[in-house]
């Protein structure tokens, strides 16, 4: 089938001819196929809506901007929703051309459109590419009806887990990422779960964190035992669903142990400060610890800060902060073995081994 070039350049574009988009049926796919196809995905909110929710690996090519938006909100509230929509088309008529323009690299591709609830905004552009020969569909029920969808997923049962504990340091994280079928929560929240777990990231808010975890548990073997790291309901700002933590304290518990040394070296290489902005995180997150810490020790670390001895810092938050929360938490844990990873290519092959002796025995 032809597509007729609406707006090619030779036609002026004008809030008639756009209305009519809003009167055109256009195929509509749901969020869950969608997501299983791995097909693009186009958001046309706003960049503000955008950050507060999305889907994962969506792009966001928003036809207002957040001033705009709202004005056509309060249009739609106090005169009605025939004029906001014609506010909307003086906003984003100027615009047209160089919206389609933007999207024209994707032309090979097929096109997800979605808005907030599946409505105006993504019916419109998703007519308005297909008129202009792009193969598109617009998704039900919009980022609203995703959302529901990723409520719903977390209620489902989570695979067996094996759940990898240790004090802070023991390399955990690094140690993850060299196992099959494992959930990386710290990564999925961007935040290492700890007072700096936000530095060099930019975390995830709630719905973003819940929307990547879902994404990755459809990826991992269900079938197979997940390896995970073991955390508190909180990995940052973010909490963990309820469904998965019930499943993390009834998994199998495993210890992962290195020496202070190790330890201390493997945050040092973490945490390297590469600039002024990040010296100053780290040194207000240091006076914040004057309660906990006391005064002195806190002064000792600032020093130690300004003469660049990160290595004496992290040693002092480890023993006098760190570890000993960790023993606090850890009294009513139940171990199946413990692992030493000092050497981190060594415990990944013996952790496998046990996975695989686990899987044999059932």
């Amino acid at each position: 089938m032809s597509h007729p070039k609406f707006f090619s350049g030779l036609t002026k574009p004008t809030q008639k001819n756009i209305k009519l988009f809003l009167d055109e049926e256009v195929y509509a796919i749901s969020n869950e196929e969608a997501i299983s196809r791995e097909l693009t995905m186009v958001d046309v909110r706003t960049q503000e809506e955008f950050n507060n929710g999305r889907i994962p690996n969506a792009l966001n090519y928003p036809i207002f901007d957040n001033l705009e938006r709202s004005e056509i909100g309060k249009i739609y509230k106090n005169l009605g929703k025939e004029n906001a929509i014609n506010k909307g088309l003086d906003f984003f008529q100027p615009k047209l051309n160089k919206f389609l323009l933007s999207l024209s690299s994707m032309k090979s591709e097929h096109l997800v459109v979605y808005c907030a609830r599946g409505g105006m905004r993504s019916k419109a552009i998703a007519s308005l590419l297909y008129k202009n020969g792009f193969s598109v569909s617009q998704m039900k029920g919009g980022y609203k009806g995703f959302r529901r969808f990723v409520l719903q997923q977390l209620k489902k049962p989570i695979p067996p887990l094996i759940v990898l504990h240790g004090k802070t340091g023991v390399g955990k994280t690094l140690l993850l990422k060299k196992l099959p079928n494992h959930l990386d929560l710290e990564g999925l929240a961007q935040h290492r779960s700890s007072l700096f777990g936000a530095i060099y990231k930019t975390p995830n808010n709630q719905k973003n964190f819940e929307a990547f975890l879902v994404q990755r548990l459809k990826e991992l073997d269900s079938k197979s035992p997940v390896f995970i790291e073991g955390e508190s309901r909180k990995v940052g700002n973010v909490f963990i669903p309820e469904e998965l933590a019930n499943a993390m304290k009834k998994g199998i518990l495993l210890l992962m142990n290195a020496s202070i040394e190790t330890r201390v070296s493997r945050i040092v290489k973490e945490y390297q400060i590469r600039d002024a902005e990040t010296f100053l995180k780290i040194e207000k997150i240091l006076v914040s610890l004057k309660q906990s810490m006391g005064i002195s020790k806190t002064e000792k670390m600032r020093c130690w800060l300004k003469n660049g001895d990160i290595e004496n810092i992290v040693h002092m938050l480890l023993v006098d902060y760190y570890d000993p929360r960790y023993y606090y938490s850890m009294k009513k844990y139940k171990f199946v073995i413990k692992i030493s990873t000092e050497d981190l290519d060594q415990a990944a092959n013996d952790l496998i081994d046990f996975r695989k002796k686990l899987i044999l025995n059932k």
